[in-house]
């Protein structure tokens, strides 16, 4: 992708843009999908997910080896996103670049942030081999 490269400790979140479906468009793959959002009842869990995903090696190598990462906010949303549950339904997930709707979906609400991010570490890595 044309973004830098993020510091070794680091991801670098984009976000949604004409450049972005560009780049998708000329070399498809997988999106790592972030939204924040400030309903009480979940807002705390993305928090804590977002601050812990910078910690887990192997998400930061995937993001940023291989896969992009997009944090876009809630009033933000393109209408294709928001039919397809992303917002409202689930707010993490890894999208399909052809037509971005969900593939995996992740629950920040079940537990431990650590473990959450580290099962999208194990689905990306288990991901790339079929988009090299």
């Amino acid at each position: 992708m044309a973004d830098p490269l993020p510091p070794q400790d680091g991801i670098l979140w984009r976000g949604w843009s004409d450049e972005l479906l560009g780049e998708l468009a000329a070399r498809p793959r997988p999106v790592l999908l972030f939204i924040p959002d400030p309903e009480p009842t979940v807002a705390p869990f993305l928090r804590a997910t977002f601050h812990a995903m910078p910690a887990n090696a192997r998400l930061r190598a995937q993001l940023r080896d291989f896969f992009p990462a997009l944090y876009v906010e809630p009033g933000l949303l393109p209408e294709d996103l928001r039919s397809y549950g992303a917002g409202s339904r689930w707010r993490i997930a890894i999208l399909s670049p052809y037509g971005f709707n969900p593939m995996v979906v992740f629950d920040p609400v079940r537990g431990d942030p650590a473990a959450v991010v580290d099962e999208i570490a194990t689905v990306l890595e288990r991901l790339r081999p079929a988009w090299e």
